[in-house]
């Protein structure tokens, strides 16, 4: 099943039906869509008298900490995936999975996947999937995966809250770039307005989400805007993050989130790469694109993913040779 049809939505609402005890997940690092697609499944399914488990793949941004009234263990931190597997959770008879339907998204957790024998439900809007799902709900043509929950709540008639209205608002808003993203439609302005009747705060979730920033993280930014580069008459830009800046300022890789996109600020500039260096020597590689280049297909090319305008993948390091790898990938764009 690989669209939303009210057939995909039908065959969801009847296997979630048929659940009484559900674990829901997201990919690692989780973004708002990920964060808001699990707090309003976790809150619609008690809600309707299941057992739900949220389970985070890796640690949350603090930023989206007010969109969860209860802390979520993480994988890895809170349980090991040994003792995941011996059932030290619970025994579930249906997995969740949102914003992903990939393996290489889910870190440890897709060995526990592929040792599950339970149904599993794969809700999404990536083009790129493993099929890992019994059935799928994908719509690559949704600008978040929150808008495909909205729209199976309506369709099965839940009901949506307040708080369910502001995790799936958060979902919406961070996914199209707080409707800057040229996936931003009609379809994405008619479910802010749904979901702003049915209680959503936008003033105060970008609040929450953008003036938040912690004096470290600050510091962060300011040394990856020194290490600006354009390259190709100034059209593409490479910034990087080394593991001593890291060190330096006090921060986690969490706190690199959506940094990529200031440097759009120049007008000039059609794509960008943010190098992270990790601590196990790769490097994480975030594409942004503003639109004639498809940065999916080069991260595709390194075994990542993502979207035309915004994907992302892993490097072999040093920092100067992961760069070098996707300046020769743009070489041929531009």
């Amino acid at each position: 099943m690989n669209m939303t049809s009210n057939n995909g939505f039908k065959k969801a609402v009847e296997l979630i039906g048929k659940s009484g005890n559900v674990l829901i997940t997201t990919h690692i690092k989780p973004d708002g869509d990920a964060c808001g697609c699990v707090v309003a499944l976790c809150d619609a399914l008690r809600s309707a008298g299941k057992t739900v488990q949220p389970l985070f793949l890796s640690a949350l941004p603090g930023w989206y900490g007010f969109l969860l009234p209860e802390k979520a263990p993480v994988l890895g931190e809170d349980v090991g995936i040994e003792e995941l597997m011996k059932g030290r959770l619970g025994e579930f008879d249906l997995i969740i999975i949102v914003d992903a339907a990939s393996y290489s998204q889910l870190g440890d957790f897709a060995q526990y996947l592929k040792q599950n024998d339970k149904p599993v439900l794969v809700i999404d809007h990536h083009a790129t999937s493993d099929g890992i799902g019994d059935v799928q709900l994908v719509d690559s043509t949704a600008a978040a995966t929150g808008l495909i929950i909205l729209e199976l709540f309506e369709y099965a008639a839940w009901p949506v809250t307040e708080n369910i209205a502001q995790a799936l608002f958060a979902a919406i808003a961070t996914d199209t770039g707080w409707f800057q993203f040229n996936n931003t439609g009609s379809r994405v302005y008619a479910a802010a307005a749904r979901l702003t009747d049915a209680g959503a705060k936008p003033t105060q979730i970008y609040e929450k989400l953008y003036h938040s920033f912690s004096y470290p993280r600050f510091n962060l930014m300011l040394a990856m805007l020194g290490t600006l580069e354009l390259h190709f008459d100034g059209r593409f830009a490479t910034q990087h993050i080394s593991q001593q800046d890291f060190e330096r300022t006090g921060t986690t890789s969490a706190d690199t989130e959506n940094l990529i996109n200031e440097c759009h600020r120049i007008g000039a500039i059609e794509a960008s790469a943010l190098f992270v260096e990790l601590k196990d020597g790769r490097i994480r590689c975030s594409l942004r694109s503003r639109g004639r280049v498809d940065v999916s297909k080069i991260a595709q090319k390194f075994g990542g993913g993502g979207h035309k305008p915004a994907a992302g993948t892993f490097l072999p390091g040093p920092l100067e040779n992961a760069k070098q790898l996707i300046l020769d990938e743009m070489s041929q764009q531009f």
